[in-house]
């Protein structure tokens, strides 16, 4: 083989050991997309195809959110709009009226059990996430979309108080026990899993406190969204948007290395999904679908994988006449003319209609007008 033969093939070597790199590089990311046995807006995945042989983009994925919020997509190739046909069933006129996604580091989500008796789930559909790259939900306003952010703190960094209330809340949301307090650094914090086992905590310790204040702040907003659900039940939205990011399994890892303490803590974040999922799924009439974006490595940044970005229409108005002069002055021209011209449709319509009439009730009684008017002759 000369040179030339060779020079090809170690670049085919070195192109093909690049993509097996980046595909083991993306593949610790995956997604599951489940929705309620009343409703079904997910396909169900078919036999013998699982989440670790399928494949998807996070673009994809983005796009398929938006279409379940009722919103229209991004352009994407016919490649992406065969996989998105894979995840959802074809009914635009029957969508969710809630979409909750989380982000979850530090956890496998495609293990994610839907078999468990207390998961009121319906479809399910999972995949491997090809592409690390961070895609963008792009939301018109808060008339179409209302966007909510579960995982914000409700609490203060230094406001012990409020996160031992929100330890106790979560500890009773589970059946556990919550003793001790922060300020006295003897908080114990103690959770049944499902698995029969339970996850015990020591909140003096900073690893401890991160993961459990973190979840019990998600669970509290996410609950208090059932709430605002209740209450907005007249509003007309049409689609909510609820969204979580969580980041404690990564300060178990730190602490504890991949121990049973991470895994234990792996489980009880799945535990808090399905019930927080059970819960929303009561207060939307099952009309949800659940989205849970997972890496099985830490986060690389603190930045979200699915960036959603809203901006109200009244925030675009004001943008576009406040940008100069001449094109508000112009934008107003424009506007004036419109109406004009919808005025003087709107008079020549109901004059129009009037003559009409007036010729109608004037019109003689003749054979022709009789059959004009659809009146049977004998």
């Amino acid at each position: 083989m000369d040179l030339r033969g060779l020079a090809k093939l170690a670049l085919l070597i070195s192109v093909w050991l690049s993509s097996f790199e980046a595909r083991e590089e993306s593949s610790s990311l995956s997604v599951i997309f489940f929705d309620s046995p009343s409703h079904s807006y997910i396909r169900q995945q078919p036999l013998g195809i699982t989440g670790e042989t399928n494949s998807i983009l996070l673009d994809e994925v983005a796009a398929a959110i938006s279409i379940l919020l009722g919103l229209a997509p991004p352009l994407l190739p016919t490649e992406s709009s065969s996989k998105l046909n894979e995840v959802l069933l074809p009914d635009p006129f029957e969508r969710p009226s809630t979409v909750f996604l989380l982000e979850v580091g530090r956890m496998d989500g495609l293990f994610l059990s839907t078999r468990n008796s207390d998961f009121k789930v319906g479809n399910s559909f999972s995949s491997m996430v090809l592409s690390s790259k961070k895609a963008k939900i792009h939301v018109p306003g808060e008339e179409d979309v209302f966007v909510v952010d579960v995982d914000e703190n409700a609490c203060a960094e230094d406001d012990d108080s409020c996160v031992d209330k929100e330890l106790f809340e979560l500890a009773m949301w589970f059946g556990g026990s919550y003793t001790g307090s922060l300020k006295s650094q003897d908080g114990k914090l103690s959770i049944p899993l499902s698995t029969g086992s339970s996850l015990d905590l020591d909140v003096a310790k900073e690893a401890d406190r991160i993961f459990a204040a973190s979840l019990a702040s998600l669970v509290e907003n996410t609950r208090r969204t059932v709430v605002l659900n209740e209450v907005a039940q007249s509003s007309i939205r049409s689609a909510e948007l609820f969204i979580g990011r969580f980041r404690g399994l990564e300060a178990l890892e730190v602490e504890y290395g991949e121990g049973d303490i991470l895994k234990l803590g792996a489980q009880l974040v799945k535990d808090s999904l399905i019930k927080l999922f059970n819960t929303l799924q009561e207060s939307s009439g099952g009309r949800i679908v659940c989205v849970v974006v997972s890496s099985k490595d830490a986060y690389p940044s603190t930045e979200d994988m699915l960036e959603v970005t809203q901006l109200p229409r009244l925030a675009r108005w004001l943008d576009e006449m406040s940008s100069d002069n001449d094109t508000s002055a112009e934008i107003k021209r424009v506007l004036l003319v419109r109406r004009s011209l919808a005025w003087i449709t709107a008079i020549i319509l109901l004059v129009s209609t009037l003559i009409g009439i007036c010729f109608l009730m004037n019109m003689p009684l003749t054979r022709d007008t009789l059959l004009y008017s659809n009146v049977k002759l004998d």
